[in-house]
């Protein structure tokens, strides 16, 4: 039940928590993106001429080690085959992420199939032809994915789609047609995906469907058939379309309104097409989970909650019935729908004791994989057997970070007053020694996208150093009903960018934290944020960290990724318009880049040079501007990195350095960093004093 929390990746704001809207499935936690035109040899000059030695600290070794947070998992992401019989799961193997996998019960079975010793494998999925699985693998961080099929008997690897030039995804898999799986392309227009059938046998292609008609995205039953599909309208609402068998074409049902479109989504198809689980808030501030039966026409909500939008739904893959769904106000909430199911979730709650997802079942769903989700403990996984009743020995994800259970610290889920009258929904860990009233201001990306209550590494990791810690879900997070993400529309470094203040100014009246000692940071939007906080708020904070965030708003939006074409006009209308006179002056006066002089604390910016979300040119901008200006200011770049740092040695490298740059500006305890940021591809640690 729920998405399970991201135990691969400890990078902010790199994964969606949730379903976004009813296409932006395939366009996950748009963190808008963007280049620049900007003058490269100016670039590289400066940043070349202006390369610093790494600073040796005297340290303190009370701390948990980066890499036993940071470092590659045990085991990750495990996926049980839809016989019940195996179990894969993402682990190292000569220092890289890889596929293994393992007979149910019999860990001594365990072996890799995969042999990646590059960038390593994040992504994968059973299909239902025995024995194979398939997995998608970019070059670098560009997101150009390519589509590999793997056969774990033989450990044969077959490369479908090559990575690079175009993008490819599995659409989906279908124990009706088991030897063949459903795959997306945008290899013929770079705007829009065809989707084609592929045969695991023969390993060909065939055109299923050809998107002359530019729908943002299709969808299929489980005999490959077309059933409903997605098409966006200059004034950024969706048509929504349903197939009609005897004209053999789509045909338009209903429109879901530009203020509706973030929280209304197809959610599940039935195995015939007749049915659909929608997410629909039209008729509500929050989403309901709506059975929509398409040959009657009828519509019944199942669930829905008056705070949170539905987050999640388990629906039995054999009945289709719908036995649980899931709400995230400040925590977790689980709603059932059938009494079989509560009472196997009673079960393995008496034994233990601990948050827990559901992330994986067998194709008659009487096997399932667990993942617990604490905040102070570390992660692990159970097997649960739904007709013994047995539950599993836990396998801990990250098995070195139980000897350090004692420094994990408990997460408060608090609900903190805006100006206007919000109520926001926040999350505050708190150091076991603290130094000073240190507080770092965690700000998520997207920005659609939210913080939840549950185990967080970044949490964990800076309340370990001496910090406390504050994520904030401000206005534009999803998930919390339209009105609050609505309320986010064209504020962009105004009212978004209030509510970390209002946060910030509740930390310090309740003597949380000291005005002085305040550092914000985060990761693509959260980026940005960071970026505002010292242009557009030059006192409030003592230093920023940005990570892969946009500088410039104009050059964000002016070139998207050709395949964002159809969320180009929510975009605009969510950040601002570059066609309009008024959407132009928006972009301006909430760009960071055109404040620089304004900028009065340090700041360290950290990009991965392929990024295609928020382009390397967005670091270089802010970069160059600040150095003519004289204006201190270190810059990172990971040369095989994109929107965030996948690899693990770059990861901790990251991190180390971000921890460097906050033990001088706040003193807490540091771990010494020469080792990781040596280890990794980082570049051009720089620096002007």
């Amino acid at each position: 039940m729920g998405a399970e929390r991201d135990l691969l990746v400890d990078t902010q704001g790199q994964r969606p928590p949730q379903r976004l809207s009813i296409k932006a499935a395939k366009f996950y936690s748009l963190h808008i993106m963007k280049i620049l035109n900007l003058n490269l040899f100016l670039s590289l000059f400066l940043m070349t001429a202006c390369q610093t030695k790494l600073a040796k600290v005297e340290v303190t070794q009370d701390y948990i080690p980066r890499k036993v947070l940071f470092g590659n998992p045990k085991m990750t992401m495990v996926r049980i085959s839809p016989d019940g019989q195996q179990i894969a799961y993402l682990a190292e193997n000569k220092n890289v992420l890889n596929i293994w996998v393992q007979k149910l019960g019999d860990p001594k079975s365990a072996r890799p199939v995969t042999q990646d010793q590059s960038r390593g494998i994040f992504n994968y999925q059973w299909t239902y032809k025995p024995d194979t699985l398939v997995y998608v693998q970019d070059r670098l961080g560009d997101e150009n994915y390519g589509i590999y099929t793997l056969n774990v008997k033989s450990n044969k690897v077959t490369e479908i789609t090559k990575p690079g030039r175009f993008t490819s995804s599995v659409a989906d898999t279908s124990h009706l047609r088991p030897n063949e799986i459903l795959i997306t392309t945008n290899d013929k227009d770079p705007r829009f995906f065809n989707y084609k059938i592929l045969n695991l046998d023969t390993k060909e292609q065939a055109l299923l469907f050809s998107n002359e008609e530019e729908f943002g995205q299709v969808y299929f039953d489980k005999k490959y058939r077309p059933v409903a599909a997605v098409k966006s309208n200059k004034d950024a609402s969706q048509d929504l379309y349903l197939w009609n068998l005897q004209q053999r074409k789509f045909i338009k049902k209903s429109t879901v309104s530009f203020e509706d479109s973030l929280s209304t989504s197809i959610f599940y198809v039935s195995v015939d097409g007749k049915k659909l689980y929608i997410l629909d808030s039209k008729d509500s501030n929050t989403s309901a989970l709506i059975d929509w039966d398409l040959v009657t026409d009828q519509k019944i909500i199942l669930a829905q909650s008056p705070k949170s939008d539905v987050t999640n739904a388990f629906i039995h893959p054999v009945t289709e019935k719908v036995l649980s769904v899931s709400f995230h106000y400040l925590k977790n909430e689980l709603v059932f729908l059938d009494e079989v199911t509560k009472s196997h979730f009673d079960k393995i709650s008496s034994q233990i004791q601990q948050n827990f997802n559901l992330v994986s079942t067998s194709q008659d769903a009487t096997k399932w994989v667990i993942a617990t989700n604490e905040p102070a403990m570390p992660a692990a996984y159970y097997f649960y057997d739904t007709v013994t009743q047995a539950i599993s020995e836990p396998i801990v994800s990250r098995p070195d970070l139980v000897q350090y259970q004692n420094r994990l610290q408990p997460m408060e889920a608090i609900e903190i007053p805006s100006r206007d009258g919000y109520q926001l929904v926040s999350y505050l860990t708190r150091p076991k020694d603290p130094v000073g009233k240190s507080l770092v201001l965690l700000v998520h990306g997207g920005p659609w996208a939210r913080d939840t209550f549950g185990y967080n590494s970044y949490h964990q990791w800076l309340a370990d150093r001496g910090y406390h810690v504050l994520s904030v879900n401000f206005r534009g997070s999803t998930g919390l009903g339209k009105k609050f993400t609505n309320a986010g529309d064209l504020e962009w470094g105004r009212k978004m960018h209030d509510d970390l203040l209002d946060a910030v100014k509740w930390a310090i009246d309740n003597n949380i934290t000291d005005p002085n000692q305040v550092v914000i940071m985060g990761g693509s939007y959260g980026g940005y944020a960071a970026l505002a906080g010292l242009t557009f708020s030059p006192t409030t904070f003592a230093a920023a960290i940005d990570i892969v965030g946009p500088s410039n708003l104009e050059t964000l939006v002016a070139t998207i990724p050709p395949y964002w074409e159809s969320f180009k006009t929510t975009i605009y209308r969510r950040v601002g318009d570059p066609t309009t006179e008024a959407g132009l002056k928006i972009l301006k006066e909430r760009s960071p880049l055109n404040f620089v002089d304004q900028i009065q604390r340090p700041l360290l910016i950290l990009q991965g040079a392929n990024d295609p979300r928020v382009k390397k040119a967005e670091s270089d901008q802010i970069f160059n501007a600040m150095m003519k200006k004289q204006i201190p200011v270190e810059y990172v770049l990971f040369p095989d990195e994109g929107h965030g740092f996948y690899k693990s040695q770059n990861n901790r490298a990251a991190n180390a350095i971000q921890e460097s740059f906050l033990q001088k500006i706040l003193k807490g305890r540091l771990e010494p960093i020469e080792a990781d940021v040596k280890n990794s591809s980082a570049k051009m640690i720089t620096t002007l004093q």
